[in-house]
């Protein structure tokens, strides 16, 4: 009986689909819906900052802000920990001028113009002037008036032996789809578990890269790492299922399983 009337009901909405009623229904369930996956791309709400407060100051040393864009990230953990070691990188000409004038009071932060990648070379690269956030190998639906631009790439691999870099204790990539692409060229350091924390983010611009969350979620499993995705007040470290893959706007978290001491973090959101 109840299975009748929920498909009876599914009808009768399915029927108003293309009228008013139904695309208020769209828009209210969308809106609903992204809220409950955490769609709020505002990092003082969204819980990044919150992570970010919850660590360990002492355990942090050498960060890496990959698609560093003006700095605002680097800023916020710098002035949370002010005497971790910063490499940010934005490969964008125009954004990274501004990217140096935001970071230039602070001691330890090293900018770098340049991408990082899975091999050294020239990349072509969309650069959104008006919205500079939304700069990436890939083309950006979201974004307008894009100029067409080549930057020059390294390996993160190859970046730590240059650098005498032996470990990095959190990287940060937010690359607009071009994640796997930094993720493989850290292959070295990741195989030596030499990264302690890898934030990244996840959405729609994974169709573009075709590199999936399922494929995060290997890429990260196979190395030794647990997968989260970050709420407000905590962090769900659930395995993968399909239903995850619905491309909504998110960051997750990628924790080296044998380092779980990194975290001063509530009882309840430990691993």
């Amino acid at each position: 009986m109840i299975k009748e009337f929920k498909k009876w009901l599914f009808w009768l909405i399915a029927l108003q689909r293309r009228n008013i009623l139904g695309k208020c229904l769209v828009n209210i369930s969308t809106s609903i819906l992204s809220a409950l996956d955490n769609k709020i791309n505002d990092a003082n709400f969204s819980g990044e900052y919150r992570f970010l407060e919850s660590l360990d100051n002492s355990k942090i040393n050498i960060v890496f802000d990959v698609g560093a864009n003006v700095g605002i990230w680097s800023t916020k953990i710098k002035s949370l920990k002010s005497n971790i070691e910063i490499h940010a990188f934005e490969p964008v000409p125009q954004t990274f001028k501004l990217l140096e004038h935001q970071l230039s009071s602070f001691q330890s932060v090293k900018t770098n113009r340049i991408a990082l990648s899975d091999k050294k070379g020239l990349i072509s690269f969309n650069y959104y002037p008006m919205s500079s956030y939304l700069s990436s190998h890939f083309e950006n639906t979201l974004g307008v008036n894009s100029l067409k631009i080549e930057v020059e790439t390294i390996t993160g691999d190859e970046y730590c032996r240059d650098n005498s870099i032996h470990e990095i204790d959190f990287l940060k990539i937010d690359t607009e789809g071009f994640e796997s692409n930094v993720l493989k060229g850290f292959n070295q350091m990741l195989k030596e578990n030499k990264i302690r924390i890898i934030q990244f983010e996840y959405g729609q611009m994974a169709i573009d890269s075709n590199f999936l969350l399922k494929d995060f979620f290997k890429f990260f499993e196979d190395r030794g790492y647990k997968v989260g995705k970050i709420f407000p007040k905590w962090i769900d470290f659930s395995p993968y299922t399909k239903e995850k893959e619905n491309f909504v706007l998110s960051n997750y978290v990628a924790i080296l399983v044998s380092d779980q001491g990194i975290f001063n973090l509530q009882k309840k959101n430990r691993l």
